[in-house]
């Protein structure tokens, strides 16, 4: 399911699209084995970028850790990314998550959605969770922690990834995918971060 773009949003997530990528290059505020995250503050407001998958091969065998593993705050997640959540967020401990914006792109969106279910859980929650190109993470629990949660999930045109892993009935993305971009050629080129910050900084 997609939604229209929100043109308020768009300039500011072009900002956060930006830290996501910066995820990727720079040196991590946290990091537990493959899993790593990054502070940041823009516009005053402290956020939290999740690492997307890299070359390391440990990230590809997260991300094709489908099984669905339990959480009772969760609910029935993807074991790959809600056992690299769990690791970020025991990471984190001590650190006061209220107000916070969680991003990230592909596998790192995923887990600032299972981070923002875990931080809503303890009663901190996030100022907003904003994604590039996440893959399903969660079922209906995560749905519903994160209810009222404001949620921006963006496709960029074909992405496929946001499509994985494809499990009816069980994994589902908490809000519907907003969609920008015009497909190309290739699908696969519509997802590298690049191409979201391209799309929305037009």
């Amino acid at each position: 399911m997609l939604a229209r773009p929100r043109s308020f949003a768009m300039v500011a997530d072009a900002a956060l699209a930006r830290i996501a990528a910066s995820a990727y290059t720079e040196a991590p505020d946290w990091a537990v084995g493959d899993v790593h995250a990054i502070a940041r503050t823009h516009g005053g407001v402290p956020v939290i970028a999740c690492r997307g998958t890299t070359a390391d091969p440990r990230d590809w065998l997260r991300d094709l850790a489908i099984r669905p593993l339990f959480d009772r705050q969760l609910g029935c997640c993807h074991a790959g990314f809600l056992e690299g959540a769990r690791a970020l967020w025991s990471a984190m401990a001590g650190l006061d998550g209220t107000g916070v914006v969680l991003t990230g792109h592909s596998m790192g969106g995923a887990l600032a959605l299972l981070l923002g279910g875990l931080a809503v859980a303890a009663g901190m929650a996030p100022r907003a969770v904003v994604t590039f190109g996440a893959p399903r993470a969660g079922s209906w629990r995560l749905r519903r922690r994160l209810a009222k949660t404001p949620l921006r999930l963006y496709r960029n045109g074909d992405d496929p990834v946001p499509d994985v892993p494809f499990l009816p009935g069980l994994y589902l993305h908490p809000r519907a995918l907003i969609a920008i971009g015009a497909p190309a050629l290739d699908p696969f080129a519509d997802h590298p971060v690049a191409a979201y910050e391209r799309e929305l900084s037009a």
